[in-house]
């Protein structure tokens, strides 16, 4: 049950992402990187991506390949998202900014996890 505990955050926050990635939308695909919107996916994710190293650090597995694992399990879930507001979600797009809002965020929170809590977390 310990173990859950360490796991809750970011499993819901999962859950929170794929909630929001799969309500229709109303909006038409344009490119534009600098927009609410894109600032939206590159928290949730840059976010998400913390709460896995946090996951990792707390059991003491913490390694630097199974870091870049996580980063790019987060940045393809959101790859992966794209295909299914494309395939199942009637209103959304596949768009290409996106998944790289997505990358930047899970980037962002990479580095944010080396500045301020990877020492605290691994001590």
């Amino acid at each position: 049950m310990h173990t859950l505990r360490i796991y809750l955050p970011a499993l819901l926050w999962l859950i929170l992402i794929t909630v929001l990635s799969v309500m229709p939308g109303k909006s038409m695909p344009s490119f534009n990187l600098v927009s609410a919107d894109k600032f939206g996916h590159a928290f949730v994710y840059g976010v998400m991506a913390l709460l896995l190293l946090r996951v990792v650090a707390r059991l003491r597995s913490m390694h630097q390949w199974f870091t870049v694992l996580i980063l790019l399990g987060v940045a393809g879930y959101g790859v992966l998202m794209e295909f299914v507001q494309y395939f199942f979600c009637p209103g959304r797009f596949y768009e290409y900014d996106d998944m790289l809002a997505n990358a930047m965020g899970v980037l962002l929170g990479w580095g944010l996890w080396r500045l301020f809590f990877r020492r605290q977390l691994l001590a």
